[in-house]
């Protein structure tokens, strides 16, 4: 009779990257509009009206991959031996890719008005007059890293921190 076990890392990675999805993962302050938070899914705040969109195909991708990385990360985490491990690192560097391509799309924009990724600075956009930034990653992106990491070293541990049930 087989032995079923979860592994507890991948759960809580699993539940970290949940988490993160629903917390914001950049944010900037524009002098005079008030503070913009984006999501990997969606755009909050007035700078909207400036960029002209509220969410990208990109983002609607993004979103889906990291739904269905913590999806596999929860699977992967009752599964035994080889897939288990390899589903979990999968779900492990998926994230960080994710986490990578956001950060390009966020350094792109940045540099279109002329602002800081993180920090203060001065933004200045089509002729306008310039305005005082202030940006800054948020906790959502790090609790996705965080998650992603744990993933990683659920997958190396996979067998050792299997909690045997039944």
């Amino acid at each position: 009779m087989k032995r079923w076990g979860i592994n507890v890392l991948a759960v809580l990675s699993g539940v970290l990257m949940a988490v993160a999805l629903r917390q914001p993962w950049w944010s900037l302050d524009l002098q005079f509009t008030g503070k913009s938070v984006v999501f990997p899914n969606i755009i909050v705040g007035p700078v909207i009206e400036i960029i002209g969109y509220r969410k990208t195909a990109q983002m609607t991708i993004l979103t889906y991959l990291l739904l269905a990385c913590i999806v596999v990360c929860l699977v992967a985490s009752l599964l035994r031996g080889r897939i288990g491990r390899l589903l979990l690192g999968v779900s492990g560097v998926l994230p960080m890719l994710a986490i990578w391509r956001f950060y390009s799309r966020i350094a792109d924009v940045a540099e279109r008005f002329d602002m800081p990724v993180q920090g203060r600075g001065i933004a200045n956009y089509s002729g306008f007059s310039p305005l005082e930034v202030t940006t800054k990653l948020e906790s959502g992106i790090y609790l996705m890293a965080a998650g992603a990491v744990l993933c990683l070293l659920a997958a190396i541990l996979h067998e050792r921190v299997r909690l045997r049930l039944g």
